[in-house]
């Protein structure tokens, strides 16, 4: 898991809190399913493959600078 902050317009968030609350749902996990149900309408359902993901790259994975 990972934490981003998100800005929402105030009355945005009223809804999404509104929604939330009738299925049950804390914010959160509302916001991940919106989301992915979102991203599954445009066919993006696939997974990064792990050598690309950010967040997940291993120390001492880059060079820079020069060598002799």
């Amino acid at each position: 898991m990972v934490r981003i902050n998100l800005r929402l317009p105030a009355h945005l968030k009223a809804l999404i809190e509104d929604a939330a609350a009738a299925g049950g749902l804390s914010v959160n996990a509302w916001i991940v399913r919106a989301a992915a149900a979102g991203l599954a309408g445009e066919g993006r359902t696939a997974v990064r493959p792990a050598a690309t993901r950010k967040s997940e790259r291993v120390v001492g994975e880059r060079y820079s600078g020069w060598g002799r």
